[in-house]
């Protein structure tokens, strides 16, 4: 082993909330500064228990001078995950990506379509429970005030999601001076997968098409997500895919109406805390024209 690496705690981490490019992040800066051997390390609302040596022991060894980080999409709306970092990591760098409410939530559906028989839940459903559940998805702008509390407003960096699908570049440039990492250059394939990673679904005429890929989600979550992209790529994890993967619809204007109009309040908030124009994330009603004025029409017209 080089003499000259070290174990030891991380100095940031992109909090979530999941479903937000936690993924491609990760991916993006493997091989260039101090990351677990596996994306999500679960250490400070799963595993705690286990010790903070165990928690060190995750991360592959690396140069004293290069940052180290996770991924931790859960902690987002966790108070506990947030308190024991600020116990452990007092002056941790925090990373939040905001994703439009209603994209993300349906991105979530999908994802735990994949870990379930496919009979169970509609959107609508999921959605449903979720709102009526609160947690993140209502709440960013409470819990970025939160994250801003516990760590100070210039050791908690703001990405929106729209950034690093329209420039991938300049969304990974803005982590790697936040976080004091020489800036990467993404590659060609990087760029064209900049972008959630979708769970695979299972077709609902296909049993074995979604035992398939229930094993495949838990594999992905067990630390088999490099792995199983490659095998994604080739010519049979295509026709696999092709065989049992649900075809999803796009989700629906009135749909996504709605759930903004639920989150609508928390948006604006988010707006006024970032300045960020977040007209995009409201309902068809409450958008602004050019010239300032809230549009007038009825969420479905």
């Amino acid at each position: 082993m080089n003499n000259s690496k070290v174990l030891r705690l991380p100095g940031f981490i992109h909090v979530g909330p999941p479903r937000t490019g936690t993924t491609w992040l990760h991916e993006a800066l493997k091989g260039h500064i101090g990351l677990p051997k596996v994306k999500e390390t679960r250490f400070f609302d799963s595993h705690y228990d286990r010790g903070v040596e165990w928690y060190c022991d995750r991360f592959d060894d690396y140069p004293a001078d290069v940052p180290a980080g996770e991924m931790g999409p859960t902690y987002f709306s966790n108070a506990v995950a947030r308190e024991r970092i600020k116990l452990h990591i007092p002056d941790c760098k925090i990373i939040v990506t905001f994703r439009e409410p209603a994209s993300r939530l349906y991105s979530m559906y999908r994802l735990t379509r994949a870990g379930r028989h496919p009979a169970e839940d509609t959107f609508e459903g999921y959605w449903r429970y979720k709102i009526d559940c609160g947690g993140d998805l209502c709440s960013y702008a409470v819990q970025l005030e939160r994250w801003q509390a516990a760590f100070g407003k210039s050791r908690v960096l703001v990405r929106f999601y729209d950034d690093l699908n329209s420039d991938p570049q300049g969304y990974l440039d803005s982590v790697c001076d936040f976080i004091g990492a020489h800036r990467v250059a993404l590659d060609s394939a990087k760029v064209g997968d900049a972008k959630v990673y979708s769970a695979p679904v299972a077709a609902r005429s296909s049993a074995i098409g979604w035992r398939s890929f229930a094993a495949l989600y838990w594999a992905s979550r067990h630390g088999a997500r490099p792995l199983i992209e490659l095998g994604r790529r080739t010519a049979l994890g295509k026709m696999l895919r092709r065989k049992f993967v649900e075809d999803f619809q796009p989700l629906s204007a009135e749909e996504a109406d709605e759930i903004r109009a639920m989150t609508l309040p928390d948006t604006e908030e988010l707006e006024r805390m970032t300045g960020r124009d977040l007209s995009s994330w409201k309902p068809r009603a409450h958008r602004k024209f050019d010239d300032g004025h809230v549009e007038a029409r009825s969420q479905t017209g």
